[in-house]
């Protein structure tokens, strides 16, 4: 089968309806795929409820009644089906939800005021979030977009997913927040980012500072489970044009029965929420603005035996019937400008918009 018809193939799924997700692991070449034939994907609402569960999970920013928490079960994983037949001419269904892009000007307003609480030591560090909606033009395929990224980012985790509870989504990301399988696992603090056209990339205070915060976080919430990881880092990485710090950690899991329970003490982390963590989650959720849905959420596959993928959802947009709605964000310290801070957010955006 060529792309050509896997491509087409993607398109007709989200068409109908269908429960799937196709993602590319880093520095692989084939992508891997998952679809549920059958009932209705797992609802859940609380991330320790992933405990004993196995499929693709989607996790949103912040659980809610319109964004739960998903796993589509893995009754297919070839792709293309050798049985087509499970194709029908279904009528697109609409999963719409109300995306507002913000200028410069309005960024300006909600910088100023995530900035106070870090001005006045309450918090150490916050993220701040925008979008930016694009109408989608006929000749538009998230299949496609979806080839497209895969050979633009081989350094990054890419995906595209549908559910009727989610609609359709797309992304790149180069932030695991959990892999391993059995007894070997693995995460990673990232944070701090230039956009260097070439030569060698150089660190301020402000992108190490931010670095720290999360490894330390990270440190703290293992150290928990009584986990002493090997640590890597912090070194550079390249995701698509962007470069980032990042230190790796790896570890023994004491009770690979109970991944959700791991995945609630990490999610969200400094790197997509702030600190101190409740504090700046909070802050989020009154003062953002919009609704962040899966962006900043994670995603991938769980299955403790033979391998768990969890990639943070960065670099992400949520396609809809006419429109597409392209998320970045950058995290705030109190050092922070309103300039590097938009700049940063502008070139974190092209990451989607090269490929569409």
């Amino acid at each position: 089968m060529t792309k050509q018809y896997n491509y087409l193939f993607l398109d007709k799924l989200i068409g109908q309806d269908t429960c799937f997700a196709i993602y590319r692991l880093p520095h692989e070449t084939s992508p891997r795929f998952v679809m549920q034939t059958s009932g209705t994907p797992s609802l859940l609402w609380d991330i320790e409820e992933l405990n004993g569960q196995r499929g693709f999970v989607i996790a949103p920013f912040q659980t809610s009644a319109t964004s739960p928490i998903i796993v589509i079960r893995p009754d297919h994983t070839n792709l293309p089906p050798t049985d087509a037949s499970i194709l029908k001419d279904v009528q697109e269904k609409v999963n719409s939800q109300k995306h507002k892009s913000k200028d410069k000007a309005e960024y300006a307003q909600l910088f100023s005021r995530f900035l106070k609480p870090l001005s006045d030591g309450e918090l150490k560090k916050v993220v701040l979030a925008r979008s930016k909606t694009i109408d989608r033009k006929n000749s538009f395929s998230p299949g496609r977009s979806f080839f497209n990224a895969v050979k633009k980012y081989p350094h990054s985790y890419v995906y595209l997913f549908h559910t009727p509870q989610t609609g359709t989504w797309l992304g790149s990301s180069p932030e695991i927040l959990l892999t391993g399988k059995r007894n070997e696992w693995h995460t990673v603090a990232l944070a701090g980012t230039r956009y260097p056209n070439s030569g060698t990339v150089t660190w301020d205070d402000k992108n190490l500072r931010e670095q720290h915060l999360v490894t330390s976080y990270l440190l703290k919430q293992l150290s928990s489970f009584h986990i002493t990881p090997e640590i890597n880092g912090p070194y550079t990485i390249k995701a698509g044009d962007l470069a980032h710090l990042r230190t790796d950690f790896s570890f023994n899991l004491p009770d690979t029965s109970k991944p959700g329970t791991l995945l609630k003490a990490l999610h969200p982390t400094p790197a997509v929420s702030g600190l101190p963590k409740d504090e700046a989650y909070r802050f989020i959720q009154d003062n953002e603005e919009q609704n962040r849905l899966y962006y900043t959420g994670f995603l991938g596959i769980l299955d403790t035996q033979n391998g768990t993928d969890l990639y943070v959802n960065l670099r992400c947009m949520h396609i809809e019937k006419n429109s597409l709605t392209l998320f970045a964000g950058s995290g705030l310290l109190a050092s922070s400008s309103l300039d590097d801070e938009w700049e940063e957010t502008e070139q974190k955006l092209k990451t989607m918009l090269d490929i569409i």
